[in-house]
């Protein structure tokens, strides 16, 4: 027995609605760990940072400083791509705040 043209889109018109709720769980899941994941690397960079800075005002050894510079240099960068990946966050949730600002092209050249 065949089924009629109306119940088979009700029936894929349900699969459908049903493979977009798993889209939308997903999509809010995956959103979700991105957030929480950058919070917590956020979280031990500025003491890295910090702590760093404060060992190599301290130190006078050459070696060690540099070694602290690297420590420094690549906790910024971390601080940096984590502050990116909370920004594509807010711009995808259009949560993102933007302020207005006059710039004076020719003073900032």
């Amino acid at each position: 027995m065949k089924l009629k043209k109306e119940e088979q889109l009700q029936i894929a018109n349900k699969q459908l609605l049903a493979a977009n709720e798993q889209l939308e769980l997903h999509d809010r899941t995956q959103k979700d760990f991105i957030n929480i994941a950058a919070h917590e690397f956020r979280t031990p960079i500025q003491p890295i940072i910090g702590l760093s800075q404060i060992l190599r005002s301290k130190s006078k050894d050459g070696m060690f400083i540099d070694c602290l510079d690297i420590i420094v240099r690549n906790a910024i960068r971390l601080r940096r791509l984590t502050e990116d990946i909370l920004d594509v966050q807010k711009i995808e949730s259009h949560t993102l705040q933007l302020n207005i600002e006059s710039l004076d092209l020719n003073a900032l050249l």
